[in-house]
């Protein structure tokens, strides 16, 4: 299973998201603990996902129910993006193609997409 969120989700030391229509994309290995993950976006309240991620990055979840065999396993690389993009053509020209690009390099065959 892969992880995508539109939470503006990153990892300690990766470059925050910026603007509003930021179409970067940040790659997170799943392994990494959640306090090493931060938000950076402009369009929602951070104050719960800056204290737990998996508000809006599950990754905690997802490996629970790895554990419990709900889910076959987790794929090693989660996908972040800022999703106040305005720009409805950018999403369907750049980012999404490269979001479906990426999970289907990790032979991903069912993503959980997380917007907020």
């Amino acid at each position: 299973m892969g992880l995508v969120g539109s939470g503006g989700v990153y990892r300690a030391g990766q470059v925050a998201f910026h603007h509003r229509d930021d179409i970067s994309l940040r790659v997170i290995d799943t392994s990494v603990p959640v306090s090493e993950l931060r938000t950076s976006h402009f369009a929602y309240d951070q104050t719960d996902a800056r204290i737990d991620p998996n508000v809006v990055f599950p990754v905690d979840t997802l490996h629970a129910l790895v554990a419990e065999g709900v889910i076959g396993e987790l794929s090693p690389r989660a996908y972040a993006f800022m999703g106040g993009i305005y720009s409805a053509r950018r999403v369907r020209e750049v980012v999404a193609p490269e979001i479906s690009r990426r999970l289907a390099e990790d032979q991903v065959d069912l993503a959980l997409l997380v917007p907020v």
